[in-house]
């Protein structure tokens, strides 16, 4: 009665294992696994999903779209720079609204072109590497992209760093040093063809990877792009599209079945006509040819009996977009995005749902701006300010770290219908939970800009009310002048004291 429990023997159907998926049966045996090391599964598959995601990003409209989606929302028009250093913040932002146009290595692409490449480069690749070369010249800082192919370990020794895999360059401990990059593409595996770039060199930001997924596993040294997940599905969907094009361009053609005559029938009227002694008309009219119209406009010869029957085949099947939208909705995961936002699809949500998919959507944009800003948008700026003190462009001021204070304003569109933003808006403001500055930012435009034009229409307006002979405009908000009361005035809705009384 108190003994031992019985042992209970786990079920033989998944092979003995506590975790189904660890199972070693039948079925399990066909899940072909390959147990190494991150970084040694990465040296192995990363040429072949480099390869295979450019050449969807070229000729699939579907992984085109996801790259361009996110290249709209993160990037926009680029990010504008709202300096709060004392005293200067409005020389600073001068200086960088002019940087910002022209903020490519190559001197003409700005740095929304510059981020957005960045974007497209690490959607395909997994990452890409961002440089800022020594000028000679002494120009202001540009920003260099460098592709993740060029990224890789030289075959031989690697003297600046202790460890060195997939080209990043480790110390012993395991923090990254830098990165080796080939002097170009046709350069080749020897430490002599590589350039390494350290993080920073001298005191200066030198070098930073933007990554588009964050690493999945530790000492992980590379990443791989957004599509190389739903490669197989991105692949399958104009395959099955061509098939059903084709089965749709067969069934829109007319089918003519032609019957042909028992020929013993053929031979008995022959015999028949000879037999009866009729003329030659009889048999003129048994040998002529019928000819008939066919639906598409040409013309068919039918022999001796024959008759011709002109078919039709039914409609192809008309799954075909229920079939794409099921394949969207399983690569959607993939792309990070709802599957709505990743394929623009929104026929079918209503505004609630909608707007939490914006929501859910906005939240994955912020998190790749402020990723942005980390590698590429904060060291620029950096060391834009740097050069800008250094020359004398500040004025003769102390360094300090405060110039270096400050926070970026993207593009974001505001969610919802257009009268209720504007009025959400407006009382933001007058209730301080929202300044104009961030406000306008959302929108867009710079709140500089845009209290120099109301002042602006404001000035016109009144030069324009005063030649006119109109009195000037009165703003129902400003708060009105107070009047003192008259103690003599009389009122008109009181009646007049009598006299007499």
């Amino acid at each position: 009665m108190y003994g031992r429990r019985p042992v209970v023997s786990a079920p033989k159907m998944f092979g003995g294992n506590a975790y189904d998926g660890a199972s070693t049966d039948a079925y399990s045996q066909r899940w072909a696994i390959n147990e190494t090391a991150p970084d040694a599964e990465l040296a192995q598959s990363l040429p072949a999903l480099r390869s295979r995601s450019a050449d969807l990003a070229r000729n699939n409209p579907l992984a085109y779209g996801v790259i361009d989606t996110y290249q709209r929302n993160v990037v926009g028009r680029g990010p504008r720079w709202r300096s709060m250093a004392p005293g200067i913040a409005d020389v600073i932002e001068y200086h960088v609204s002019r940087w910002r146009k022209n903020a490519g290595w190559d001197g003409i692409s700005s740095l929304m072109d510059v981020l957005n490449t960045a974007i497209s480069a690490a959607s395909i690749c997994g990452d890409v590497l961002a440089i800022w070369p020594d000028v000679g010249d002494g120009s202001e800082p540009r920003i260099d992209l460098v592709d993740a192919r060029r990224i890789d370990t030289p075959t031989d020794a690697t003297p600046e760093c202790a460890s060195c895999r997939l080209g990043v360059g480790y110390d012993k401990y395991g923090r990254v040093l830098g990165y080796y990059v080939k002097a170009s593409d046709e350069s080749g595996t020897l430490r002599k063809d590589y350039r390494w770039f350290p993080l920073n060199r001298g005191g200066r930001i030198n070098a930073r990877m933007f990554r588009m997924n964050n690493v999945r596993r530790p000492r992980q040294s590379r990443s791989v792009g957004i599509l190389a997940a739903g490669m197989h599905q991105y692949k399958e969907i104009p395959a099955y599209l061509l098939t059903e094009n084709r089965r749709a361009t067969q069934a829109a053609k007319n089918f003519v079945i032609v019957s042909t005559p028992d020929p013993k029938a053929i031979s008995d009227a022959f015999e028949n006509v000879a037999g009866s002694g009729d003329d030659d008309g009889r048999v003129d009219e048994l040998l002529g040819r019928s000819f008939g119209n066919i639906p598409d406009g040409s013309m068919m010869v039918l022999g001796l009996g024959e008759s011709a029957t002109i078919a039709q085949p039914p409609q192809v099947n008309g799954g075909v977009g229920d079939y794409v939208e099921a394949q969207e909705r399983s690569i959607a995961p993939s792309t990070g995005l709802p599957f709505e936002e990743a394929f623009c699809n929104y026929s079918k949500p209503n505004y609630a749902n909608s707007r939490a998919i914006k929501l859910m959507a906005r939240s994955i944009y912020t998190i790749k701006q402020t990723m942005l800003e980390d590698a590429i948008c904060l060291p620029s700026i950096e060391l834009l300010i740097r050069y800008l003190w250094a020359n004398g462009k500040l004025g003769r001021i102390p360094w300090s770290d405060e110039l270096l204070d400050g926070k970026f304003a993207w593009d974001v569109s505001e969610i919802g219908e257009p009268t209720k933003e504007t009025k959400a808006n407006a009382e933001a403001i007058a209730t301080n939970q929202k300044s104009l500055q961030q406000v306008t930012a959302s929108q867009g435009s710079d709140w500089r800009q845009v209290v120099a034009d109301n002042v602006e229409a404001e000035a016109l307006e009144a030069k324009l009310r005063k030649v006119a002979g109109l009195p000037p405009k009165v703003n129902p908000d400003a708060p009105q002048p107070t009047q003192t009361p008259n103690p003599e005035a009389v009122d008109p809705l009181e009646p007049p004291e009598d006299e007499n009384a």
